[in-house]
């Protein structure tokens, strides 16, 4: 039977009607009730001393005060629920609530009050805070405010008192109701600390993210204190590039300032960058240089509070700029291959003529300064013909012809040729010979031509007195395409060096340091060329003021196939 009550509700008369939430249950690890065990004890010593230990606290009485209101709940439920749903949908601006309509949303008032009222009656009851802290982790109460759970829970505790005024006794109602506002007090107080828990959690979540994207970044990144130009952090990719820059390995990043980390010539310049930056938000460069590697740099201004931080991110554009480099050769290849072939075709024949004619005018020539010019004339014609073979070798290579090359041998008779040219004379030529060399296969024309023109550029570089120059020749266990045995010639002079900026170009057609009328530059980009086309590798290393050492590797005999063995026979 039910019975109105003197609130205007409709109830149960039985306060003991057990009522079970119907959402699905959330199991808690043993974890994640000690952590709701810990923020509950504070909360319940504070209101414990607020409201009194009759009121609110363990004590046999207390327990009997909060039965009470549990039971005032209990069988004013329904009335109780109705007059909060109504009150709900006026805090969330929902339409009229519609108890057909709007079932799922008085279900989940419903639930909450169920659990709230089994709370009250068992304070070690704790499904009421699993929900609660869950939801403020992932369900409805991340998206609501905590005003909003507030103005709810106002709501609920004034609805609950005004019942409790008409269904208690005048004397039972005052420790009741402070029962009742105590309870409502703790959970919008654990609520508020889950509040603050799952927007901790978040902001951690959010910085741990934005750091993992920071530091696995593949390229460079560096954030940077405006005005004094600090660093405030660096990425793992900008950690690297530092410990390969030599001379700043050694440097801590964090905490200097980011000039530190460039050549002297470039940090009065990167002030002005980063204060531009400051200034206009935003700065682009392309193809910036830094040691041996080139970068695409933006740098931007980044608000962060009322804070702000510059944010360094280069981008490694090396091989693009290598392809480009190749590019560019190859169309500067193309361009001289036409261009000999022009040439040779326009220039070698007339050459021949005049070259005829002043050898013709030679042996009635008494006059010894017109011989001396004759002379002069056709050594220039040679040097014309000299450098037009090499434009059509270079751009037009010949195919070569490999086979199995006694390196130790070919040294020798090249350094034996070369003591006729008067550019040698005076200068020690040191063969350093290994006695076991294994043979090479390569083809020995185009390899003794590779030696030639690097011992002619020692002899450029090391005119003087004291001049010297070593060629060594030994085994290496290498790995030029797997585990295979190669042989190292190495050229070796005491001249006076490259500097360090032409090393990178010193392959380069046409790059020359050599002064105007020695040479078009086209000797070592052949050299390449040709230790290339044997399966070799050549390498320059040098020192300004110390000399250079050239190193070619060869592939050693036992790298042959049978074909090719097959050949060489």
């Amino acid at each position: 039977m039910k019975l109105q009550k003197f609130c205007g509700c409709f109830a149960s008369s039985n306060p003991q009607l057990l009522r079970t939430p119907t959402d699905p249950l959330i199991e808690a690890s043993p974890a994640e009730l000690q952590v709701i065990r810990d923020q509950l004890r504070p909360v319940e010593e504070l209101l414990g001393k607020l409201f009194g230990p009759l009121v609110y606290g363990r004590t046999a009485k207390s327990m009997e005060i909060r039965a009470a209101a549990a039971d005032v709940i209990c069988e004013h439920f329904d009335g109780i629920i109705n007059e909060w749903a109504e009150s709900v949908g006026t805090i969330f601006l929902w339409d009229h609530v519609d108890p057909e309509k709007d079932a799922h949303k008085i279900d989940g008032l419903r639930n909450a009050l169920i659990r709230f009222a089994s709370h009250l009656r068992d304070p070690d009851c704790l499904d009421t805070y699993v929900y609660l802290r869950r939801h403020c982790q992932e369900g409805m109460l991340a998206r609501a405010k905590p005003s909003q759970f507030n103005a709810i829970h106002i709501a609920l505790k004034q609805i609950i008192i005004n019942h409790i005024a008409t269904a208690l006794s005048a004397a039972m109602q005052p420790r009741v109701r402070d029962a009742v506002v105590a309870a409502i007090d703790e959970r919008r107080l654990m609520v508020s600390q889950f509040y603050i828990e799952s927007r901790e959690h978040l902001l951690r979540a959010s910085e741990e993210k934005y750091r993992n994207s920071f530091d696995h970044a593949p390229d460079p990144m560096y954030e940077i204190e405006p005005g004094t130009w600090k660093v405030l952090a660096a990425n793992s990719a900008a950690q690297r590039v530092h410990l390969l820059t030599p001379g700043e390995e050694h440097l801590v990043m964090v905490g200097r300032p980011m000039t530190d980390f460039v050549p002297a010539e470039m940090r009065e310049e990167l002030r002005k960058v980063l204060q531009r930056v400051v200034e206009q938000g935003y700065e682009h460069h392309n193809d910036v240089p830094i040691g041996p590697f080139f970068y695409d740099v933006n740098i931007a201004l980044i608000p962060y509070g009322d804070k702000q931080f510059i944010q360094m991110i280069m981008h490694d554009v090396t091989e693009r700029r290598e392809m480009l480099d190749s590019l560019l050769k190859s169309e500067r290849l193309a361009a001289a291959g036409t261009f000999a072939a022009g040439v040779a075709h326009e220039v070698n024949n007339p050459l021949a003529s005049i070259s005829s004619l002043v050898q013709s005018l030679l042996p009635g020539e008494d006059d010894a300064q017109r011989r001396t010019t004759l002379h002069t004339i056709l050594a220039q014609i040679t040097r014309i013909s000299g450098t037009l073979k090499d434009l059509v070798n270079f751009a037009r290579p010949a195919t070569g012809h490999q086979k199995l090359i006694d390196m130790n041998q070919l040294v020798s008779d090249t350094l034996r040729v070369i003591n006729y040219d008067k550019r040698f004379r005076g200068m020690a030529l040191d063969p350093v010979l290994a006695p076991d060399l294994r043979p090479a296969f390569a083809d020995e024309n185009e390899i003794q031509q590779v030696l030639l023109n690097l011992l002619y550029n020692a002899a450029d570089a090391t005119q003087g007195e004291g001049s010297m120059i070593r060629v060594i020749t030994e085994n290496k266990a290498g790995r030029l395409g797997g585990d295979h045995p190669l042989i190292v010639i190495r050229v070796l002079d005491n001249g006076i060096g490259i500097p360090r900026e032409h090393l990178e170009r010193v392959f380069d057609p046409f790059f020359t340091t050599k002064p105007a009328g020695s040479g078009v530059g086209l000797g070592l980009s052949l050299c390449q060329r040709i230790i290339l086309s044997n399966k070799g590798t050549i390498r320059v290393d040098s020192e300004l003021g110390k000399g250079t050492q050239v190193t070619i590797l060869l592939p050693a005999h036992e790298l042959v196939t049978s074909d090719a063995h097959a050949a060489a026979r």
